[in-house]
């Protein structure tokens, strides 16, 4: 038999995220149900008020059989929307319990592609200074022959000086002059780090008060017999 490849961690929070969404899809459905069935309660509970008015208890028997049965289906699907909402949270649960405990591992399956995505934006980016470039240099070649036409002025009749995305390229074009590359959205572990220092800088402090603590009695009554 083949063997089965392990289930990616991602793919696994996907089937539970895919989960807890079916389930609120439910609890919408059943929110319209309710909606519906409580409109019926009051359509009865007023034609009741009607066939009295008419002073008809055939009519105000029937409409009262109508209602009794509309406001069994509200409370039914009251309890059922309940429940509903109840598998909601526990989905939810079940999908945000699952990404704090395998959030290791998510992260290094993230990895790759975040490298590969930040390979891809710093490429598009010199792609779009390149492009930017020619677009300028194909502006001014332009801009000079219709300057060459008989009666023509560059000014009134060239291209467009600039155009909406200049400013941004250009700004696009010095940003990448100063920082060549995108670094990938990977985690820095900077304010980890640091708590990871502030905690051995304490545990070295009490470490270091439990040793004078304990000493201390003894320096004590040296210092006794010292003075005897």
């Amino acid at each position: 038999m083949p063997r089965k490849t392990k289930q990616s961690a991602h793919a696994a929070l996907d089937e539970l995220r895919q989960h807890a969404a079916g389930e609120r899809v439910k609890a919408r459905e059943l929110e319209a149900e309710l909606e519906a069935a409580k409109i019926e309660v009051e359509t009865a509970s007023a034609a009741i008020s009607e066939a009295y008015a008419a002073e008809d208890q055939h009519a105000a028997a029937a409409a009262r059989k109508t209602e009794a049965a509309a406001v069994a289906t509200v409370r039914d699907l009251q309890h059922r929307l309940d429940g509903a909402r109840i598998r909601v949270e526990r989905a939810q649960a079940d999908a945000d319990a699952f990404q704090m405990e395998h959030a290791a591992e998510l992260l290094e399956e993230r990895e790759a592609e975040a490298r590969e995505l930040a390979v891809k934006l710093t490429g598009a980016g010199h792609e779009a200074v390149r492009l930017h470039r020619a677009y300028r240099a194909m502006r001014t070649e332009i801009d000079t022959l219709v300057a060459a036409v008989p009666g023509a002025t560059s000014r009134a009749d060239g291209p467009a000086p600039s155009h909406p995305w200049e400013d941004h390229l250009r700004a696009l074009e010095r940003a990448i002059q100063e920082h060549p590359e995108v670094p990938p959205p990977l985690p820095r572990w900077v304010g980890v780090k640091n708590r990871e220092l502030q905690d051995n800088a304490n545990r070295l402090e009490r470490e270091q008060r439990s040793g004078e603590t304990a000493t201390a009695p003894f320096a004590t009554a040296g210092q006794w017999l010292t003075v005897r």
